[in-house]
């Protein structure tokens, strides 16, 4: 399938039927969410660092496990989107802080590990407050992100999100250039379904 015909609207269900009725690859399903970064990022600044030879990998890999018949883990191929609080191995982890701006971790956090056990594609890092102390935008951030909170949410205005803290991952789950991106935690993630319920997801903190 070519970039043209390509839905523009995608979940995890239809990119798992596309996967196994073999209408899509991840690896074309991957450059795909690239190319939409790519195109958008400049003028909403949602994400701070792209991976893309991890993310080919992850893809390359789901598609050799359906060339060979095997059975899909459970996100198998889904591109998804880490906040940049997140420890990701070799990829740049800043916090959105200039302290942190060059800062490599050696390892991958609990809930990136567990997302890639699952199949899931990392895309990159999105923006954020520092560390993230839910600061509004005005405040400098590693870098400015061209969004900022607003109470009075229009669905046609790309500049507005209910939070800061969701600076980099409700933007683009919203007008829809991922298909999922975790939230820290149940506040966020019910409070943004107000916005675009059909693509929250949180971890449980009981």
């Amino acid at each position: 399938m070519s970039a043209a015909t390509l839905p523009s609207s995608w979940t995890i269900s239809s990119i798992r039927e596309s996967l196994l009725l073999k209408t899509v690859s991840a690896r074309e399903l991957t450059a795909e969410f690239f190319r939409r970064i790519e195109r958008d990022n400049p003028r909403i600044n949602a994400f701070l660092t792209v991976c893309p030879e991890r993310a080919f990998a992850a893809a390359d890999h789901v598609d050799a496990l359906i060339a060979r018949g095997e059975s899909l883990p459970p996100l198998a191929g889904v591109p998804v989107a880490m906040k940049d609080v997140l420890s990701t191995a070799g990829v740049r982890t800043t916090c959105g802080s200039k302290i942190l701006e060059n800062y490599i971790p050696p390892y991958d956090a609990t809930a990136v590990s567990r997302l890639e056990s699952a199949g899931a594609v990392i895309l990159g890092k999105t923006n954020c407050d520092k560390f993230p102390w839910a600061a509004p935008t005005k405040i400098p951030l590693l870098v400015p992100c061209k969004i900022r909170p607003r109470r009075d949410m229009s669905p046609e205005d790309p500049a507005a999100v209910p939070q800061p803290r969701w600076l980099g991952s409700l933007p683009w789950l919203r007008w829809e250039l991922i298909p999922a991106a975790p939230f820290g935690n149940r506040v966020l993630a019910a409070e943004s379904r107000l916005l675009c319920p059909p693509m929250g997801a949180s971890p449980v903190m009981d």
